[in-house]
């Protein structure tokens, strides 16, 4: 089973049934701090060394579309956050230098928009806002609990992971087993140190999916506290805050808390972390000390959400925090064991470069 290969359950024993068909069916709008839906002006740009700009793209990933956009203008590029391949996307990026026109590819389009002092990097964000058309479903019984509170499980999605063998996380495995992996020698060179990165990320992100799975098996409620698990407050921008983490000694969590589990590596502490050690010695592999982990959000809840219903199916609008996946959440909704949102061939009804601005910005080719 696809999900389970990932370290990912389902809570719910009903299913709506139905597909999300990417990357048409999956439009995701990056939202930067302190709730800025792309493309909207940032209150914060005016002058400075730094070309803000919108990438819209489809069909690829922000890695492959930032690292063609740099070659092609010839200035780094950063970004707060990776979406979607198979989606529909806007983000902001911001350019080292001055450019003044839009630059197209064949599955991405860069729109300048203004100026500022800095890099952005993931402190930017604030999350993402998804609309996803459900095709062929089956029943409307799951809708009430989208539209309610209800938490559903923080999983990191097949994003991170991909969608089929060798897995992100194998590669990970790998990689600290001492080998060379074909998927990273045959990266461009410029992509290998990034694409390792993410693959011992991926492998980390596996054994927190394994510590969240072990949790929920045990019948553990996500608004349940054991003795020892980390809680953090929720700032003004419903983020947990980090920097005041405490440990609980049980109960229940308060409304404007968050549960927080770690992601293994050096320098964390929590519960979940000595199944970590144990599966990982399974694994033969060990998280090196110069390896980093991180704390994330046990659970997810989505908010501003509404849905309607016409001859494509049922659309679903709603807003996630970052770090937290819609792909997880429809796989809740939906049920079945295929990757959400599904690839479907593409199609290209006008020149393929325009095709993100034409649907992101209404720009006519």
């Amino acid at each position: 089973m696809y999900w389970e290969k990932i370290g990912i359950i389902r809570t719910l024993k009903d299913e709506m049934g139905g597909c999300v068909i990417g990357p048409y069916g999956f439009v995701v709008k990056e939202i930067l701090l302190p709730h800025r839906v792309c493309p909207q002006p940032l209150e914060s740009a005016g002058g400075g060394d730094y070309t803000l700009g919108v990438l819209a793209k489809w069909g690829t990933d922000t890695i492959t579309a930032t690292y063609e956009l740099s070659r092609s203008i010839g200035k780094s590029v950063s970004y707060a956050g990776l979406k979607d391949a198979l989606a529909i996307t806007s983000q902001y990026v911001a350019v080292n230098g001055q450019v003044d026109k839009k630059t197209v590819g064949e599955r991405w389009g860069f729109l300048p928009i203004g100026r500022v002092s800095k890099p952005l990097d993931h402190d930017f964000l604030w999350g993402n806002h998804f609309n996803a058309v459900i095709s062929s479903y089956t029943k409307l019984s799951l809708l009430d609990l989208f539209l309610s509170d209800y938490l559903f499980p923080n999983f990191f999605g097949p994003q991170r992971f991909g969608n089929s063998p060798p897995y992100t996380h194998e590669i990970g495995i790998s990689i600290l087993r001492g080998e060379e992996p074909d998927e990273i020698k045959e990266q461009k060179p410029q992509l290998r140190r990034k694409i390792t990165d993410l693959a011992v990320q991926a492998l980390q992100s596996y054994l927190f999916n394994l510590i969240l799975k072990d949790r929920l098996e045990r019948g553990v409620a996500l608004d349940a506290l054991e003795k020892g698990d980390l809680v953090a407050p929720l700032n003004v921008f419903g983020l947990p805050a980090y920097s005041q983490l405490r440990i609980s000694e049980g109960g229940s969590l308060k409304k404007n808390q968050a549960l927080i589990l770690p992601v293994p590596g050096s320098r964390v502490k929590g519960l979940g972390l000595d199944l970590a050690k144990k599966i990982s010695k399974e694994l033969s592999v060990s998280i090196p000390g110069w390896v980093n982990g991180w704390y994330r959000e046990a659970a997810m809840k989505p908010r501003n959400q509404s849905y309607a219903i016409n001859k494509k199916g049922i659309i679903l609008t709603f807003e996630l925090h970052k770090a937290q996946y819609a792909s997880v959440l429809l796989h809740e909704l939906i049920g079945g064991n295929s990757s959400v949102p599904k690839a479907r061939a593409f199609s290209y009804p006008w020149e393929t470069s325009l095709l993100p601005l034409y649907y992101l910005f209404r720009l006519r080719p």
